[in-house]
């Protein structure tokens, strides 16, 4: 397995895209960190994976960081897939406030910047937008709340953005809609086991773009 990561911040650090397989760039949350590893082992015989380091939190950081982020790679150009996710720190109401961190006309414009983003930048690459998953059907929600409701909320707009720039969907909140509370390790973050389930639907699915 040949996964390559991109640290945070480090401009001087840049990634030899292959030349014999497909090179796929996975941006997004924990939730992505969780199931990353999984999806480079599904994917070694045909593909290399990249992503930043750390957690790409909400949209306004997917944002304020995607030039950073390509400029670590020697052929942005050669990028064949870039699939993103962030929605969870968007969603949340930080330190219990009553509103969550972005609107969702917020969430709904950038969404639409990151696509316009990531097509002016991977200019070859086709864009997946991964849809937010849901909480612990426990009810149990965190320091940080947020709702399944309001994720569905988000999602919607997110989706419909999407299509509107004739981005693939990958609905991963209709994968993990089902996993009860034994497939949860607080209040929204998996099990390895559950984020295999998540890393090999995103693998699957990714196997039929390259």
């Amino acid at each position: 397995m040949t996964t390559k990561w991109i640290e945070n911040g480090d401009a001087n650090v840049a990634f030899k895209c292959s030349e014999s397989k497909a090179n796929i760039f996975l941006i997004g949350d924990s939730i992505q960190m969780g199931y990353r590893v999984t999806v480079a082992a599904e994917l070694a015989d045909v593909a290399e994976i990249f992503y930043p380091n750390g957690n790409c939190k909400n949209t306004q950081n997917v944002i304020t960081s995607m030039k950073t982020w390509v400029n670590m790679f020697d052929r942005p150009d050669k990028v064949d897939i870039v699939q993103f996710n962030c929605g969870h720190w968007d969603v949340a109401h930080w330190n219990g406030y009553e509103t969550s961190l972005t609107s969702e006309s917020e969430y709904a414009k950038n969404v639409k910047i990151i696509i316009c983003l990531l097509k002016q930048y991977f200019c070859n690459a086709k864009i997946v937008f991964a849809t937010t998953t849901p909480m612990n059907p426990s009810g149990v929600v965190g320091i940080n709340p947020r709702y399944n409701e309001e994720i569905d909320r988000y999602n919607k707009v997110a989706i419909d953005v999407a299509r509107s720039e004739n981005i693939i969907v990958n609905n991963l909140n209709e994968v993990a809609k089902d996993f009860g509370t034994e497939c949860y390790t607080d209040y929204c973050h998996f099990t390895k086991d559950a984020f295999a389930i998540l890393g090999k639907e995103v693998a699957t699915n990714l196997r039929q773009l390259i």
